[in-house]
Parts: structure tokens; C-alpha cells; sequence
């Protein structure tokens, strides 16, 4: 039971590790040479490929993390069951909770309206959820069908800014998971 239990506090801490460098690395080195792309076309079709894949691994990421050290918690002995698998663990969750607030808020006002065009488009919003392929595209299309660049920019270094702060909260709790390692000796 012990190797279970270590094994999962390493689990847990390398992939919040991975998680933390994942956003961080985006928000500092990839996001910025697409705010240089000439055009907003290219740099439009460019980003939502990039945020589909980022969620798809964030969330790989995240659950990975916080399953493997809430597991090395419930399954330690109660004289090993250090608060810190708890608390690194909800770092994790407060890195994905204001997105999920902001997914549930954006779905309830589109919901709210009550008009056939919100409704089109909350069902087109779950499909694309559930595909794994969410974006937020009416937003950044103008109304003859082009790219708006100054909304593309503008989404671009607002989901810039949402990395870093995750990066922050998950390097915290990394840091917490790795203090703790060291103390446990594990």
C-alpha cells in the first residue's frame, strides 16, 4: 500500500508540474508571436487550434493531478494523511474553477433570451463542448463573414492572461506537492 501511495503523490505532483509549465509556457512563448501574425484569418484558425488542444490537455492534466493525490490522501495511513495532498489539490481546482463559472454564466444568459438564435446556439455550444472543440467564433466573425482582428486580438490576450493566472495557482500548488514530498521523504 505504501508504493500505492508514493507512487500516486509522484503521479500527482509531475503532472501538476506538467500542468503549471504547460500554461505558463503559453501564456509567456506561444500566445505572443501570434499577436505578431500579419493578418487575423491565420491567426484566428491558429488559436482555436491551439485552445482546443490546451483543453484537451489541461484536462488530462488536471484530473490526472487531483485524482492521484485526493487517492494518495483517502489511502494513507491516518498518522501520514498530510493536508497537503488536500491543498494541492484544490489548487487544481481553482485553476478550472472561474473557467467553469464563466461557461455555466455564458450558458444560462444564452439560455435566458429565450430566442431561437440563442437556443440554435446553445445547442451548437453543447455539441462542441462534448466534441471537445468549444470556441467562441460568433464573437470574433463580423457580420460579411470576416475575421474581426481587433476582437481576435482582444480574445487572444485576455485567454493570455487567464494562462498566467492558472500557472500561478497550479505553480503554487505544485510548489505545495513538492515541500511536501521533501518533508514526507517520500
Amino acid at each position: 500500500m505504501s508504493r500505492t501511495v508514493t507512487a500516486s503523490k509522484f503521479v500527482g505532483t509531475v503532472s501538476l508540474g506538467l500542468l503549471t509549465g504547460l500554461s505558463y509556457t503559453l501564456s509567456t512563448t506561444i500566445v505572443p508571436p501570434l499577436l505578431a501574425l500579419p493578418t487575423a484569418t491565420p491567426a484566428h484558425s491558429t488559436f482555436r487550434h491551439l485552445r482546443a488542444l490546451t483543453s484537451r490537455h489541461q484536462v488530462f492534466f488536471s484530473t490526472l493531478s487531483a485524482s492521484s493525490l485526493v487517492m494518495a490522501y483517502l489511502l494513507s495511513p491516518s498518522r501520514l494523511r498530510h493536508p497537503y495532498l488536500l491543498w494541492a489539490s484544490l489548487a487544481v481546482g481553482l485553476g478550472w474553477g472561474g473557467e467553469a463559472y464563466a461557461t455555466v454564466k455564458r450558458r444560462v444568459s444564452r439560455n435566458r433570451t429565450g430566442s431561437e438564435a440563442a437556443i440554435n446556439a446553445g445547442q451548437k455550444a453543447n455539441r462542441a463542448v462534448r466534441e471537445g472543440s468549444w470556441t467562441e467564433d460568433e464573437e470574433w466573425i463580423s457580420e460579411d463573414g470576416n475575421v474581426n482582428g481587433e476582437v481576435v486580438r482582444e480574445g487572444m490576450d485576455g485567454w493570455r492572461v487567464k494562462q498566467g493566472i492558472k500557472a500561478g495557482i497550479w505553480g503554487l500548488g505544485w510548489a505545495m506537492a513538492v515541500v511536501g514530498l521533501w518533508g514526507d521523504g517520500a
